[in-house]
């Protein structure tokens, strides 16, 4: 037997050593390629869009997440990563082909500069921004700390400049906080692409009118982040030495595991998901369903378990190489399958979200948790526990005709034209009294309904539609003029089934049925 395993040993070593033999021959064979056609080709070539298309058909034949990226994209790849970034400090719509100005970060640059709300920004050091695509307006916009940025603005009729110039803007990774019910917190958290992801969440929390007795935190459209950001934010709900996530390399395989005892591992928690719920955010999600610290409520999650290294090359171009996976504590791969070069196909499979997949699982996909021995299932992703269809059937004609057509940014930017802002502040100096004693006025009522008019005449007939739509209006107005979160606070806390859900959960016996 000994004898046997030392031939079989060595049988492997020499298949390895063949393997990185082949391999080095390969690479060497690249290089003298390139080396023979910069050399004898013809004619004079610049190699660089040679190499980089060489790079980049290589790297399309692995898996879906590996990339080459120009030193334009790697720059942004790179700033997305750190959570922050260099520009004037706004948020923009782009409405009939024009930059309007929706919200001025407090402190901001564009604050510093005197910038207000529905101003239209026509250009920028001389570039104008009329009809070009809101990622070139926003790449315009961003530029190095300390450069200016100077602005030419419609407002009011008149046409002035100003001068901002550009500072770090840090992303908030909390979309919305607030406490549902008299016991139950909701919080949104956008991202874990900022190191403070943890924090901002701790001081949102804190920072409610009550102390909330169970969190509903909800990571629907969270693509994910930073894998440390990602750990820090399980433990605050997991007890010291739970296992968080597994990362495998095609060496080893490492385990993190929370390092305290979590503020808020003793408290009920529901986490919302859906089909854009990816990578660091799934790492949430699993952790907390494998140990039966939450229940996960929405849709499948996307399914990116690959772990990418940025490689930057020495003319700042780069590569994002897929160098490891995640699996979940009971021993899940969060990545859902894909064939290798077949991208495509990847990228158009959506049926997996539109239906309940948990049927006709084989046996090998299913696992257990770790402390009650609840069923859940691999196959990619994680599958919620309580599943929530998306339906936007129930939205009303009038309804859906204003959300397909951008209507409601039309109606908004015309009260903002008409109503000085501080009047909102005046009269409604906190959301609740908003809330309560707002409507709109005749006037956006008639812009809307002849915006309607223009496209369906039949939706005019649909009167609980156009009460939807200005409830729906009115918390976009809330949103643009409070804190960021008010329209969730106004009108989807009303309307959302997996927030219904979640409240079904956690407070049974107070939820109101209406």
């Amino acid at each position: 037997m000994r004898r046997l395993i030392a031939i079989l040993c060595c049988m492997l070593c020499c298949w390895v050593g063949f393997a990185q033999q082949h391999n080095q021959q390969q690479l060497e064979k690249l290089n003298q390629a390139f080396q023979y056609i910069n050399n004898n080709y013809v004619d004079d070539l610049d190699l660089e869009p040679l190499v980089a298309e060489a790079i980049d058909s290589a790297l399309k034949e692995l898996d879906p997440h590996s990339s080459y990226l120009s030193q334009e994209e790697f720059a942004q790849m790179y700033e997305g990563i750190k959570g922050e970034f260099s520009g004037i400090g706004i948020n923009f719509i782009t409405l009939r082909d024009t930059v309007i100005v929706t919200r001025i970060l407090e402190g901001s640059p564009s604050h510093r500069a005197g910038l207000k709300k529905n101003d239209r920004i026509l250009s920028v050091n001389d570039t104008s921004l009329v009809g070009i695509k809101r990622s070139k307006a926003t790449e315009l916009l961003r530029g190095a700390k300390g450069s200016i940025a100077t602005l030419s603005i419609l407002r009011n009729g008149e046409i002035i400049t100003a001068d901002v110039k550009r500072d770090d803007i840090q992303n908030s990774a909390i979309g919305a906080a607030f406490m549902l019910s008299n016991n139950t917190a909701y919080v949104h958290v956008k991202s874990f692409l900022s190191k403070k992801t943890t924090e901002e969440f701790c001081n949102a929390v804190k920072n409610l009118s009550a102390k909330p007795n169970a969190i509903i935190v909800d990571l629907r459209g969270n693509v994910g982040g930073l894998l440390p950001s990602s750990i820090q934010f399980s433990e605050l709900f997991l007890m010291r030495g739970d296992v968080i996530v597994a990362v495998e390399n095609r060496k080893s395989t490492t385990s993190y595991q929370a390092s305290k005892n979590g503020e808020y591992a003793d408290i009920p928690v529901v986490v919302l998901i859906d089909e854009q719920t990816a990578s660091a955010s799934e790492i949430v999600a699993g952790a907390l369903q494998d140990h039966d610290r939450a229940t996960i409520i929405g849709r499948r999650s996307f399914g990116k378990g690959l772990v990418q290294k940025l490689v930057k090359f020495k003319d700042d171009s780069g590569m994002k190489l897929t160098i490891a996976r995640y699996k979940t504590p009971s021993g899940r791969v969060i990545q859902r399958p894909y064939t290798n070069g077949e991208r495509e196909e990847y990228t158009k499979d959506t049926e997996r979200y539109s239906r309940r997949d948990t049927t006709n699982i084989p046996d090998s996909l299913i696992y257990t948790t770790l402390n009650l021995k609840r069923k859940v299932y691999g196959g990619g992703g994680i599958s919620p526990d309580i599943y929530v269809e998306a339906d936007t059937t129930t939205l009303r004609p009038y309804t859906r005709i204003v959300l397909s057509n951008n209507l409601v940014q039309e109606v908004i930017v015309d009260v903002f034209d008409r109503t000085p802002f501080d009047f909102f502040y005046e009269l409604y100096p906190t959301l609740s009294i908003f809330s309560e004693a707002y409507t709109l006025d005749d006037e956006s009522i008639s812009l809307l309904n002849s915006l309607i008019e223009a496209i369906d005449t039949t939706a005019l007939d649909d009167a609980e539609g156009m009460v939807e739509s200005l409830e729906i209006i009115k918390a976009q107005i809330a949103e643009e003029v409070y804190a960021p979160g008010s329209y969730f606070e106004l009108y989807g806390s009303k309307h959302d089934a997996a927030l219904r859900e979640a409240m079904l959960v956690l407070e049974p016996k107070n939820l109101v049925d209406n």
